[in-house]
């Protein structure tokens, strides 16, 4: 598995294709006219059989552009695979995919894509939403756009902006128009307004699901560093939107993950590998960040609107993570805030230390930390280090593959200069929340 961020492929071949999909493909775009590249969008409409339905979430697949690539590793075909045999497990009646279907944008990325899905399903298939992302329209060809668009609807028979209404409920699927990581959505926002004003006159009372590949800047968890600024303006006129973003391959374990302003944003994580923030000693790919693939299962009742998140772990019908703190929206819906990170940070606790003590051992050239885990009403986060009263570290702790899998026992281990040193060490939660108490560890 290559470990960088978001799989990127070498600089050369990077500059350049970022160069023609924000640019010259940009140009494009503008200059036929995004009717033209994105075409005149047909309202679908499904009934399913049982009106408490059931849609299935997951993203960020980054299959392998090439047969080669494919020899050398199958394993998120293999997750994609357990993640659908879950959805089928479970009875579910619509399938929604917010992009990179492929490390690189190629036909045989879309068509294994389409394949895994025609072996877990056959014909019996659900009803199944699948958009572009960054990734599906980079190539270390010289491809514009409209190629990978082309390859798109060859392989999947759809165009990558479609509009859906599944018992009654609006279902947009807005794939960026370039494959820029931040800027995707200058043109396609035009295309997304229009398809919000007709959803908007058929959905008092109701969400409308939207579902873009790069999440709006600033809004969950992640968006600050993975988001795409051209999209808030238009969903901030629409406080019943619901969105689906994938594109940070953060973890869902974290609350950050739902946000509620003008309107709502959730991310997907992946179904490759996790990401995490920058700034921490063990990095934005953090050790086992392809063991814990994860998605949602949502639950449409008379009542409300449930929201699970499920682990795909190739047991039968996955592991549901957090039942405790399900997600749900009342019906008739309201955007109410109650998922805003102002509330429920309000209400948060900090995690404690209950033993202080340590231990530290030098191996090389490194001291390793050892002490027990802190404790959360949630979970711990990650760990602060202050190295002698001034220099600070930040270590991520292990939830991502497991609330319920953390390690009683923590170990960090940090560069040493051979002298005595005095260390600090405490845990902080996902809201920032840091413990009073600390672990001291001095060495000799």
């Amino acid at each position: 598995m290559k470990k960088g961020k978001k799989n990127i492929i070498a600089v050369t071949s990077i500059m350049l294709v970022s160069a023609l999909a924000s640019g010259i493909t940009a140009g494009c775009l503008y200059a036929f006219g995004d009717k033209i590249i994105i075409g005149k969008t047909k309202i679908k409409e499904f009934t399913t059989e049982n009106k408490n339905f059931k849609v299935g979430i997951i993203s960020d697949t980054q299959l392998p552009p090439t047969e080669e690539a494919l020899k050398e590793s199958d394993l998120y075909v293999k997750h994609l695979k357990d993640a659908l045999t879950t959805m089928k497990n479970n009875n579910v009646d619509m399938i929604m995919f917010p992009g990179d279907i492929g490390d690189l944008g190629t036909y045989f990325a879309f068509k294994l894509y389409q394949s895994t899905i025609d072996e877990v399903y056959g014909d019996d298939k659900p009803i199944i939403q699948t958009i572009m992302g960054n990734h599906d329209f980079w190539n270390k060809s010289v491809f514009s756009a409209i190629n990978h668009i082309k390859a798109f609807k060859e392989v999947m028979n759809e165009s990558p902006w479609t509009h859906y209404v599944v018992n009654g409920y609006h279902f947009i699927g807005a794939s960026p128009n370039n494959g820029s990581m931040s800027a995707g959505y200058k043109v396609t926002s035009k295309w997304l307004e229009k398809e919000l004003e007709k959803a908007s006159a058929d959905s008092q009372g109701k969400p409308i699901f939207v579902m873009t590949h790069n999440q709006p800047k600033d809004t969950c968890y992640g968006s600050d560093e993975w988001g795409d600024s051209s999209l808030n303006d238009v969903l901030s006129k629409y406080q019943n939107v619901v969105l689906f973003g994938g594109h940070s391959h953060y973890s869902v374990l974290d609350e950050r993950t739902i946000w509620q302003g003008d309107y709502t944003v959730i991310q997907t994580q992946s179904l490759s590998y996790i990401e995490l923030e920058t700034g921490k000693e063990n990095g934005t790919i953090p050790p086992y960040a392809d063991q814990n693939p994860m998605g949602y299962i949502m639950e449409f009742t008379n009542a409300e609107i449930q929201i699970h998140r499920i682990s795909f772990d190739g047991s039968e019908s996955g592991i549901e993570r957090k039942s405790d703190m399900l997600w749900t929206f009342d019906l008739p819906y309201e955007n109410d805030g109650k998922y805003s990170f102002e509330n429920r940070k309000n209400r948060n606790e900090a995690p404690v230390i209950s033993d202080t003590t340590g231990k530290a051992v030098v191996n090389g050239e490194n001291v390793e930390l050892t002490f027990t885990a802190g404790e959360d009403d949630d979970f711990v986060h990650s760990y602060k280090v202050v190295i002698d009263g001034k220099d600070e570290k930040l270590f991520f702790s292990d939830y991502y593959n497991g609330i319920e899998n953390m390690s009683n026992s923590v170990t960090l281990s940090l560069k040493t200069d051979g002298k005595e040193h005095t260390y600090k060490i405490f845990a902080i939660d996902s809201w920032g929340a840091e413990s009073t108490d600390c672990v001291v560890i001095k060495t000799q």
